[in-house]
């Protein structure tokens, strides 16, 4: 559409040239045939008109020969009309407000599995203690109970698998197009698979997982609260 305009304008400059051009032809012929008819004393007759409206035909069909070759190698240059492109679907923008919003929810569900885990087994307090006071076997005590609080927590809310099924220490065969974000190779890797070699680690993912549905009133930034019992 926005080179009709152009064209228009190109194709009327070259039609008013030719047309000047033909003009000036048309009257060259009718003042040499003028004065050719008063030298000679002859009264045109209805064959010389008739010759007249011919040679007049032929200039006129040649005219219009020439402004169809014109207007042929014009639209042959132009570049085609481009296709309108498709409007993408405008998303609503995100304000302030919502973003901060996101973000906190994020933090909170980041933060809840670690708030399950210390109100379930104390993982927190666990971490945070110095162990070299105690013996081995005062933390292995400890530990039991811990662990077993903790992987039933992490067992509701995960639901956690093996990437691969076999045990470790056996001996696997890795086939083409494996998932290699699944499948970490190390060692002697080859350029092309299949790959041979001994499972070390047997990886984890999820089965499953149950988001908790939290309430918009919570700290983002509270694991556990303080505990303190009014005597």
């Amino acid at each position: 559409m926005t080179q009709q305009p152009s064209l228009r304008r190109a194709f009327a400059l070259r039609s008013l040239v030719q047309f000047l051009v033909f003009a000036s032809l048309l009257s060259a012929v009718a003042v040499g045939l003028h004065w050719y008819f008063l030298d000679a004393g002859v009264r045109p007759s209805l064959r010389n008109y008739s010759l007249l409206y011919a040679f007049l035909i032929f200039f006129g069909l040649l005219q219009w020969m020439f402004l169809k070759n014109t207007l042929s190698k014009l639209l042959i240059h132009s570049p085609a009309p481009s296709a309108p492109k498709p409007k993408r679907a405008t998303t609503p923008r995100e304000t302030d407000v919502d973003r901060k919003k996101r973000e906190k929810e994020n933090k909170r569900l980041f933060v809840h599995l670690f708030a399950v885990l210390q109100r379930e087994g104390r993982l927190m307090d666990f971490l945070q203690e110095d162990l070299d006071r105690y013996e081995d076997a005062q933390i292995g005590a400890a530990v039991r109970s811990i662990h077993a609080n903790c992987k039933q927590t992490v067992k509701r809310y995960l639901s956690p698998e093996p990437v691969m099924q076999q045990q470790e220490g056996e001996t696997v065969k890795i086939e083409a197009g494996f998932d290699r974000q699944a499948i970490k190779l190390t060692g002697n890797v080859g350029d092309q698979p299949p790959f041979t070699g001994i499972l070390r680690h047997r990886g984890w993912q999820l089965k499953s997982v149950a988001l908790p549905k939290l309430s918009e009133t919570e700290n983002a930034d509270l694991i556990a609260p303080a505990e303190v019992e009014i005597l």
